[in-house]
Parts: structure tokens; C-alpha cells; sequence
């Protein structure tokens, strides 16, 4: 992830960590804007319905949670997933850039052989959280990742 300096390669970076590492095959990915209180799908992949979209009590959840910079995991409280929402919702991970939350990267279910997030996982979430805002908001343009460099 630390190599990836472009959206494309960020995007493929966080597929091979979120599958392969955390057994989760369905996320999406979205952009925080401050001044609307908004946030704007820029990547999903493994779900079927396009394009995602947050009914609004969720959308708040999340806006706010990603704002505040927590990462939060649905089954620590002992949900199912979050208000509102029949999917589930495994996590949302704030993605920090330039010192703030820029964007959330929404997990939905786990593989059913993962029976739930451990803290080697939240250990990934604090990675992500850390290491894919540049690439993904930071405007590079190229990724050596791409080249099959180690991410």
C-alpha cells in the first residue's frame, strides 16, 4: 500500500487486503465532504447492486463515525450490522488523509468461514486507515504495486 500512489492501485490493494486477509468480499469505498456532510461512492466491488447507496439514517452513522476518526466493528456490540440496514455491516474504517478522516471503507459480510473480526484485523483496519489516504486522495499518479511489488 505504502508503493500504490494511484486510486486504481489503492483500489486493488484494498481488494487483495479485504479479501485475502479479512475474509470480507463486499465493500465500498467513500469520499467525506466536510461541508455538505456528504459522503460520494468512488469504489465498490462485490456488490451486486450499483450503484451502493446508504439510506440516510445509515448514511449519518457512518458520516459521523468516520468524521469522529473511530473505526467501528459490528460485532463487538453483538450487532448484526448497523441501524437500518438489512445487509450487514461488518466495519467501517475511517481513511485518514493529511491529518483527517477523508473518506470510510464500509465492510459488509464476512466469508462464512470468518466468524468474526479479531484484533490481527483491526491491526489491517489501522493500516488502511493510515496508509491508503494518500494514494487514494493524494492526486499521484502511478503505482509501482501494479508491477507486482509487495503492498
Amino acid at each position: 500500500m505504502r508503493e500504490c500512489t494511484d486510486r486504481a492501485g489503492a483500489f486493488e490493494a484494498i481488494r487483495e487486503i479485504v479479501s485475502n486477509l479479512l475474509g470480507c468480499e463486499e465493500m465500498a469505498l467513500f469520499q467525506l465532504n466536510r461541508k455538505q456532510n456528504g459522503l460520494r461512492l468512488i469504489w465498490s466491488f462485490g456488490i451486486k447492486s450499483k450503484p451502493f447507496r446508504l439510506p440516510e439514517m445509515f448514511r449519518d452513522f457512518v458520516l459521523f463515525g468516520a468524521i469522529a476518526g473511530g473505526t467501528y466493528v459490528a460485532n463487538e456490540s453483538g450487532e448484526h450490522g448497523a441501524p437500518g440496514r438489512k445487509k450487514n455491516v461488518s466495519a467501517f474504517v475511517p481513511i485518514q488523509f493529511k491529518g483527517e478522516a477523508a473518506g470510510v471503507l464500509i465492510l459488509l459480510r464476512l466469508l462464512p468461514q470468518k466468524a468474526r473480526i479479531d484484533e490481527l484485523d483491526r491491526e489491517l483496519f489501522a493500516i488502511l486507515s493510515q496508509e491508503a489516504g494518500e494514494p487514494l486522495f493524494g492526486g499521484a499518479t502511478s503505482c509501482p504495486a501494479k508491477q507486482g511489488r509487495n503492498r
